[in-house]
This record gives structure tokens, C-alpha cells and sequence, in this order.
């Protein structure tokens, strides 16, 4: 007896089959290198900053709520806010120099790696910086790169030599009568900074921006910082 089957219409089926294998396991593959990669990646912890700053008492940065923040990970940068005048953040953006920030035993935080015995920046914890360290040469070195701060006042250092000596030329305590013939072309330069000074007390009432991220780049919390007497 002669079998008249058909097998023809087998092998369309058994290759579209063998198409969605190959594509289930491919997709598979795929997947599972894509998941490597994003769990391989750093990703910045999840937390709430919130920061004071007193012209006579200097300046707080709290934990106030989230994720521990490794301290060999963290940073913190600043810039003024728009009432020092316009596009100011664009000119005083700068990082924060670790070693101006305590415990609240005056211990300093990262030199030693620990907040408190703990080597991360936990719920609850307080860092300090005192009001010596949040002098303008120490807490906005880029601010007052011309400016020093001491007993006779803030003074504006004049970027010109006659002779061999630099000229200085006190402002706050000479306003009008020392080196008159300077004076008009250093003034309004020299104000300036000191009028971007955070501890400048003319400023109380002001707000600046501290943000803190990690070393990667990424932010992890941003505050507004309003100065206070």
C-alpha cells in the first residue's frame, strides 16, 4: 500500500520554531548582560541634607534623613544664590575643602575617616565647621583669592608691584584717604568679592546652595542655606 503523507508542510513549522528558540535565547542573553551591567554600576545613595550657616558660630551640615553616605565617597560643593546678583552661582561654584569639617568633638572628619568612630555619614549625624574655617579664604578660596581677612579688617591686595613690594590698599578701615591714587581702579574689583563673602555680615538674610554627591558625579541632595548673624 502506497502512503500518500505530505511531509512538505513539516519543515516551515520546524523552522519557524527553530527561529523563536534561537530568538527566546538570544533575548536571554542579552538580558543577562544588560543586568550585569546596571548592577555593576555605582549608584549614589538616597538621602536628605540640610545645612545652617552663622556668621558669628559658622556653619552645620545634618543627615536628616535616608542612606548612609560613605565619607571616602562623599563631597560637598557651594555657590552663591541669586540674590548675590546675577549668574553669581557661575563664577563661585566650588568644591568644599574636607579638611575645614569637624565631628561634634572638633575632630576632623575626613582626615581621620570617621564620623563619631563611624566611616559613613549616617541619619542623625552633624558635621561642623567653625567660624575660623568659614572665613573666605578657607570656605570660598576661589571668592577671595585677593582678599585676607585678620584683626585690621578684610583687605583687598592689589595685583600691581612698585619696587619690590606689593601694595595694600584696606578698604574698610581706609576708605577714602589711603592710596587715593589706586583707590578708583581697585575698588569696585575688590568690593566685589568681599560683597560674595558668606561671612560678609551684609549678607545675613542671603541664601546659598550646598550640595553634596559622590565622587562619581552624582548628586545626592541639594539645600538651600540661608545666613544667618
Amino acid at each position: 500500500m502506497t502512503s500518500n503523507c505530505n511531509n512538505d508542510a513539516i519543515s516551515p513549522v520546524v523552522g519557524i520554531m527553530l527561529m523563536l528558540v534561537v530568538t527566546i535565547i538570544i533575548a536571554a542573553i542579552v538580558s543577562g548582560f544588560a543586568g550585569g551591567l546596571t548592577s555593576g554600576q555605582s549608584k549614589a545613595p538616597q538621602a536628605k541634607i540640610t545645612a545652617t550657616f552663622s556668621v558669628s558660630d559658622g556653619m552645620t551640615i545634618s543627615h536628616a534623613g535616608g542612606e548612609a553616605i560613605p565619607l571616602n565617597d562623599l563631597v560637598f560643593t557651594t555657590r552663591n544664590g541669586p540674590g548675590f546678583g546675577p549668574n553669581a552661582e557661575k563664577v563661585t561654584t566650588q568644591l568644599l575643602n574636607p579638611t575645614l569639617i569637624t565631628d561634634m568633638d572638633g575632630k576632623a572628619v575626613f582626615s581621620t575617616g570617621s564620623v563619631g568612630g563611624k566611616s559613613s555619614f549616617n541619619p542623625g549625624d552633624t558635621l561642623f565647621i567653625s567660624p575660623y574655617n568659614c572665613t573666605c579664604p578657607l570656605l570660598q578660596p576661589g571668592v577671595s583669592e585677593a582678599l585676607i581677612e585678620g584683626a585690621e579688617g578684610t583687605r583687598c591686595m592689589l595685583q600691581k608691584d612698585y619696587g619690590a613690594t606689593k601694595i595694600w590698599w584696606d578698604w574698610k578701615n581706609y576708605p577714602t584717604a589711603y592710596l587715593q591714587d589706586v583707590q578708583d581702579e581697585y575698588e569696585s574689583d575688590c568690593m566685589a568679592l568681599w560683597w560674595l563673602c558668606f561671612r560678609n555680615p551684609d549678607n545675613v538674610g542671603k541664601v546659598f546652595i550646598l550640595q553634596a554627591g559622590d565622587r562619581a558625579g552624582n548628586i545626592i541632595s541639594t539645600c538651600e542655606v540661608k545666613i544667618t548673624a
